[in-house]
């Protein structure tokens, strides 16, 4: 069901290199910018929230779900799967994340059945380390697959 509810245009693993938490959101939210998800004033409503907020959307150790307001530049819904070999630190006291999820939410509703196979999918924490040691898309589609 994940599977189909993402654009698979909107998962990578990002192997070039080794980013502060700030890119890592830029590059992130730049294929949702790229594909009409978000204008490109989203990754920097993120890194506002982020620096007045803290690191909010750091779920558990390996997994970081970036995300702003609707407000903020969202056009439509979408979801960005990316795995960075280097992990990301966002500061936050559940360590560093490999694997981000780059919220973008037109409204409250309407990614809730995405949300709802996420949390499926990581209730089983083996699925996080599986992620962070995808090196490629088709590794990172072949495991969202099963749910």
């Amino acid at each position: 069901m994940l599977y189909e509810l993402i654009d698979h245009e909107l998962v990578d693993v990002i192997n070039d290199g080794t980013y502060q938490w700030q890119e890592a959101v830029r590059k992130t939210t730049h294929y949702l910018e790229q594909r009409g998800y978000v204008s490109n004033q989203y990754a920097d409503a993120i890194i506002q929230s982020t620096q007045e907020n803290g690191p909010y959307y750091v779920l558990c150790p390996g997994l970081a779900m970036p995300h702003a307001r609707p407000e903020t530049g969202v056009l439509k819904t979408g979801l960005g799967i990316h795995v960075f070999p280097s992990p990301v630190d966002f500061g936050s006291d559940l360590g560093p994340a490999n694997v981000l999820i780059t919220l973008a939410a037109k409204d409250s509703d309407t990614h809730i059945e995405v949300i709802q196979a996420l949390s499926e999918m990581f209730v089983d924490e083996e699925n996080i380390e599986k992620l962070a040691q995808a090196s490629s898309k088709e590794q990172v589609l072949e495991i969202i697959k099963a749910y």
